[in-house]
């Protein structure tokens, strides 16, 4: 039966002597009103079924229903504001099982709560208005909600709460379209899923989650859109996708299982994601200016390892990724103005690959473990790179090309491994190379083609090899090795260009190398192509070699005022040194130099000195110190000196001068 009341209350529940009106099971209310600041009470209990039906025309109404039954009852209740009415309210009380709550509203500034216990409850809310507000809270077991607001101003809270323990857990779906939107989530239990969808100016969103397979998606679409997602228990998901200006992501997870995926394109994105427990995994892309990204994976579960991979694409982008568990996994890769990128791992088996193209960009990579891998590519001015990795086998690459660029790389362990590449100008190129690498069996291999470069190799332990090759103009080459068995080799003349008989070597200017080992039976060689530049090499201990094997010249210079310095103190050491050989240009060796310079200087028993210089005004120092040494020097050209001291017996000096004009000394065994 239906009544329909005008300007009135209809209040069923009360008799005309103010006795309860008892309804018989099932208990079945019609309301209908027409009108404006009609009110509508339902109160249904029992232990049946109740049904209540309100449907509401006008402004200013009110609809208030509490339903209540006992176990094996369903109480159900729709609730009807139409699109004429304006500043309504919908209250909805249901205690028992299979509670559901339908409410419509059409209208300007209306208000909905819907407040269920019980199990199996699902509550549906459709609201077409302005400054529509929405209240649920759900407390029980298998509780369902989902809202659907579309207009400017609307706000959703949504509670669950899984009271009874038991395996099924809370659903909630919110869909906002309009300026000004809000939600809040709030869901305790087991098995959550969480999905709001936002479209609109201004959206918020707010889910905490706490339980076990929660799930939560999030979308947004429009400018100032935020989301928020907290999530603590097992298997948690979110998903997060925000388009639009000023977009900024916060998401908290704690358990096992985690995963986190952000995609922003917008202005001003920020993302922030922090998980704790095994296997976590987060994916961020991001594109679009000020773009920030900070993500924390904290494995202290199971120890299987983190994943983490960060795409940015715009200005002024900001990544800090910090991981800790073993096997961990990071992926970055940033373009734009000024990236700047932080990622630290610590644990086993951590690989970190990262790329930065742009100018200003900046990058640090710190990774603490067995078996670590970096792998890192820039690409711009000013680009910056420094990598620390302590632990066995770890293996550094990297790849920088640009006018300003630094690459420090220092590895502690065993069987470190690092290469570095890096191309900039000629005349301009500014790039340093740093690298320290403290264990057994480490090898270095450096490229650079640029000029005002340094270069800087430090290695400690046995069986060391350095390759370095410097093309440019002001460069400079250091390489330490504290060992045995190390080996140097440094070319500063590596680069090309087509000519009459085929390639011709660079011709460079003003650049020295360095090298110095300290230890026994370790190796060298050095090559200078150019002018004006200096050579100096230090080998202290028996059985070093300043020639690599094979037979190659231990220091090869060729050009004009090269000068070449050796010192070696042991027994048994070797040196060879080559100033202006003949041979085809298209290798090191070429024609006559001019006004060269070779110093050598041999401390100990039985070495062995060869000079060789081919040009003229070149100038020859051999100094051996002890027991049946011998030198050779071979000079062709013209003004050449030649000059040999040998102290003690036994010693042995050739010197060999072809031209005019040539000056030749020797002393031996003199006081």
């Amino acid at each position: 039966m239906k009544k329909a009341i005008k300007a009135g209350v209809s209040l069923l529940a009360l008799s005309l002597a103010g006795a309860a009106l008892a309804q018989a099971v099932p208990n079945t209310s019609d309301v209908e009103q027409t009108g404006t600041g009609e009110t509508a009470t339902v109160l249904q209990g029992g232990t049946g079924t109740n049904t209540s039906e309100i449907d509401q025309d006008g402004t200013g109404n009110t609809a208030n229903v509490t339903q209540t039954s006992v176990a094996g009852g369903v109480n159900s209740s729709t609730v009807l504001q139409s699109v004429t009415a304006s500043e309504n309210e919908a209250t909805v009380e249901q205690t028992g099982e299979g509670n559901s709550s339908t409410v419509t509203q059409d209208g300007t500034e209306s208000d909905v709560t819907v407040d269920q216990d019980g199990t199996d409850n699902v509550s549906g809310i459709t609201q077409n208005a302005l400054e529509a507000s929405a209240v649920i809270n759900q407390g029980g077991n298998a509780n369902f909600s989902s809202v659907s607001q579309t207009a400017d101003g609307a706000s959703i809270l949504v509670n669950q709460t899984n009271t009874e323990g038991a395996i099924d857990g809370n659903d909630s779906f919110i869909t906002q379209s309009g300026d000004g939107s809000s939600a809040t989530v709030g869901q305790d239990g087991q098995g959550n899923i969480s999905n709001i969808t936002q479209t609109g100016a201004g959206s918020f969103t707010d889910v905490s989650q706490s339980g076990t397979g929660n799930t939560s998606g999030v979308t947004q679409g429009g400018a100032l859109a935020d989301a928020f997602v907290n999530q603590s228990g097992d298997s948690n998901t979110s998903t997060i996708g925000q388009t639009g200006l000023s977009s900024v992501t916060d998401i908290t997870q704690n358990g096992l299982l985690n995963t986190s995926t952000v995609t922003q394109s917008a202005s001003f994105a920020d993302t922030t994601v922090d998980q704790t427990g095994a296997r976590n995994t987060s994916t961020v892309t991001q594109s679009g200016l000020n773009a920030s990204t900070t993500v924390t994976q904290t494995n202290l579960a199971a120890q299987v390892g983190n994943t983490s991979t960060v795409t940015q694409s715009g200005i002024d982008s900001d990544t800090e990724v910090i991981q800790t568990g073993s096997l961990n996994t990071s992926t970055l890769t940033q373009s734009g103005f000024d990236a700047v990128a932080v990622i630290s791992q610590d644990g086993t088996s951590n690989f970190s690959s990262a790329s930065e193209t742009g100018a200003g960009s900046d990058l640090a990579v710190t990774q603490m473990g067995l078996g670590n891998i970096s792998n890192v590519t820039q690409n711009g001015a000013g680009s910056e790179v420094d990598i620390f990795q302590s632990g066995t086998t770890n293996n550094s690459l990297v790849s920088g090309t640009g006018i300003g660029s630094t690459v420090d790389v220092r590895q502690d362990g065993t069987s470190n491994s690092s290469t570095v590449f890096q191309a900039g100008g000629l005349l301009e190129g500014l790039t340093n190379v740093d690298v320290v690498q403290d264990g057994t069996l480490n090898v270095s291999t450096v490229r650079q083609l640029a000029g005002v470069a340094d270069v800087d190799v430090n290695q400690n332990g046995t069986g060391n090899f350095s390759d370095v090759v410097g093309i440019a103009n002001l460069s400079d080459v250091t390489v330490d090795q504290d060992g045995t068995g190390n080996r140097s080799e440094v070319d500063q003349n590596a680069a090309s260009v087509p000519g009459l008989f085929g390639p011709r070597p660079i011709g460079n200017e003003n650049q020295s190398a360095t090298v110095t080992q300290n230890g026994m039976s370790n190796t060298q060689r050095l090559s200078q192509f150019g002018r004006n530049q200096v050579a100096e090499i230090t080998q202290i201990g028996d059985g070093n070699i300043s020639g690599a094997p094979g037979g190659v010249v231990g220091m090869t210079q060729v050009g004009e005022n090269q000068t070449a310095r050796l010192l070696q103190e042991g027994n048994g050491n070797t040196s060879l040194i080559n100033q202006g050989t003949n041979g085809n240009r298209t290798i090191i060796t070429a024609a006559a130099s001019d006004g060269n310079t070779a110093n050598v200087n041999q401390t100990g028993d039985q070495g062995t000195s060869s000079v060789t210089q081919n040009g003229d005004n070149n100038l020859v120092n051999v100094n051996q110190d002890g027991l049946l040494n011998e030198s050779t020097i071979a000079q062709l050209g013209n003004n050449n000196t030649a000059g040999v001291t040998q102290g003690s017996t036994g010693n042995m000096a050739d010197i060999t001068q072809t031209g005019s004009n040539h000056t030749a000394a020797v002393f031996q065994n003199q006081p």
